[in-house]
C-alpha cells in the first residue's frame, strides 16, 4: 500500500510520516516528492502554487490511497470544493495537530468535507492520539478499493 500525502507548508505531513514509520519526529522541510516507505511526501508549495499541481496529479498514479493533510490549527484551506474528483482512487481527510490548544477541529473537518472527502481521521503526531484509527482506516480503504476494482486488473496478463 503506497499513500501519498497532500496539503499546505506546515501541515504536518513530513511530521506524520514520521510517526507512522516510528522515526524520531524532528522537523524536515520537503522540498521535492519523497518516496518514504509506503508513503509519497509532497512538498506543500506544490499545494500552494497551482502550476505545480500538473506534478501532484501525476505522482498520484503511484499513490492508492490520497491523504489531504489540513492542519486543526489553520484557519486557512488550500483545498477547493470537490478536490476529491480529481483522483481515481480513495481520498481520505487528515486533520492534523489536534493535540494544540488552539485546534479548531470542526473547522478543519468542514475544509476537508468541503473538498470531498468522507473519510476523515483526526490525529497527533506528537502525542499519537487517532494514530491507530488512521491506520486502520488505510488498510480497510485498500482492501475495500482492491476488492471493488478486482475486475479491473488482470493477475496474470500472460495467462
Amino acid at each position: 500500500m503506497r499513500v501519498m500525502l497532500i496539503g499546505p507548508s506546515a501541515a504536518g505531513k513530513t511530521t506524520l510520516i514520521q510517526r507512522l514509520i516510528h522515526e524520531e519526529i524532528k522537523y524536515d522541510k520537503t522540498q521535492a516528492v519523497e518516496y518514504v516507505g509506503n508513503f509519497i511526501d509532497t512538498p506543500g508549495e506544490y499545494m500552494q502554487q497551482r502550476g505545480y499541481w500538473g506534478s501532484l496529479t501525476i505522482t498520484s498514479h503511484d499513490a492508492d490511497i490520497i491523504g489531504l493533510v489540513q492542519d486543526s490549527s489553520s484557519d486557512d484551506c488550500w483545498f477547493s470544493g470537490g478536490l476529491t474528483s480529481k483522483f481515481e482512487k480513495p481520498v481520505i481527510g487528515i486533520l492534523t495537530k489536534i493535540d494544540r490548544p488552539d485546534c479548531k477541529i470542526n473547522q478543519g473537518k468542514r475544509y476537508l468535507e468541503l473538498a470531498g472527502c468522507q473519510n476523515i481521521f483526526p490525529v497527533s503526531s506528537v502525542t499519537g492520539e487517532g494514530i491507530d484509527e488512521l491506520v486502520k482506516g488505510l488498510h480497510f480503504l485498500l482492501e475495500k478499493y482492491k476488492e471493488d476494482n478486482k475486475a479491473r486488473y488482470a493477475d496474470d496478463y500472460f495467462d
